[in-house]
This record gives C-alpha cells, sequence and structure tokens, in this order.
C-alpha cells in the first residue's frame, strides 16, 4: 500500500472542499478507493506534523502527515 499526502491551498471559497470530494468520489467510482483526512496545521508544531531528522541516531523520525 503506497500512502501519499498533498495540500490543498487557497482563498476561503475556492473550491478546494469540493475538488477534494470530487476526485475522491471519481477515484472510487474507478475502483481505487480513496479517502481524506483534514489536518489543522496549527493544531501542532511543524516537526511534529512533517517529521524531524534525531540528530542522535540520524534516522528521521516522521510526523502525523508524512
Amino acid at each position: 500500500m503506497v500512502r501519499h499526502g498533498f495540500m490543498m491551498v487557497g482563498t476561503v471559497g475556492c473550491g478546494k472542499t469540493t475538488i477534494m470530494n470530487t476526485l475522491t468520489r471519481a477515484l472510487t467510482e474507478l475502483d481505487q478507493p480513496h479517502r481524506f483526512n483534514v489536518m489543522n496545521p496549527k493544531a501542532i508544531t511543524g516537526p511534529q506534523m512533517y517529521g524531524v531528522m534525531n540528530t542522535v541516531t540520524g534516522e528521521w523520525v516522521p510526523g502525523v502527515f508524512s
């Protein structure tokens, strides 16, 4: 299973939710079930969301977005 993430940004009322709903529905109808989760980037810190490099071990610690 492969997971990809992307961000939709834009002004209020420009159609972000409509685009996501349409794309999700179309891909699901093509036998490629999809879902999306909305995240509030202000609820947690950047490293918690995207991940951070552990300076001691040199390993990447993924965040919730990744």
